[in-house]
């Protein structure tokens, strides 16, 4: 039998938004976690980018399944983190990810993506959430 150790997708992935969003002038924390002091007063949006993983698809193969949500502002006004919502939909489909240096992803699996949508939350933020389907390559 091979042993192949899946990728640590949700390191890859949230380093990957981190330098877009950087070099695009999106303002934003991108993480895997949402804080657990999270409060109204939020100096930035946060994304958070969480790896729901899936099954293996072969030897070297994994699906991968991401959550991914987008909090900040105000219920008030959440228009500016539907932008940024609807920014990050386009990043995670883009099929560049594929070919992005050190990507894990083998393929971009579209009939995976859903959202971004409204969620409601106790605080005042508006909060956006959506998902996305990969599958990746381990290592042997």
């Amino acid at each position: 039998m091979v042993r192949v150790t899946p990728p640590d997708f949700e390191l890859w992935l949230t380093g990957y938004v981190r330098a877009l969003a950087a070099a695009e002038e999106i303002d934003v924390d991108v993480d895997n976690v949402e804080p657990d002091d999270l409060t109204v007063e939020m100096e930035r949006p946060l994304i958070v980018l969480r790896d729901d993983s899936g099954p293996r698809r072969d030897v070297p193969t994994f699906d991968r399944s991401v959550g991914a949500t987008v909090l900040g502002g105000s219920k008030a006004f959440p228009k500016p983190i539907n932008d940024i919502a609807r920014w990050l939909s386009a990043v995670l489909s883009d099929e560049a990810i594929v070919t992005a240096p050190d990507s894990p992803i083998a393929s971009v699996e579209l009939d995976g993506f859903n959202g971004p949508y409204p969620v409601n939350d106790a605080l005042d933020v508006a909060r956006r959430y959506q998902t996305a389907q990969y599958t990746v390559v381990g290592s042997w």
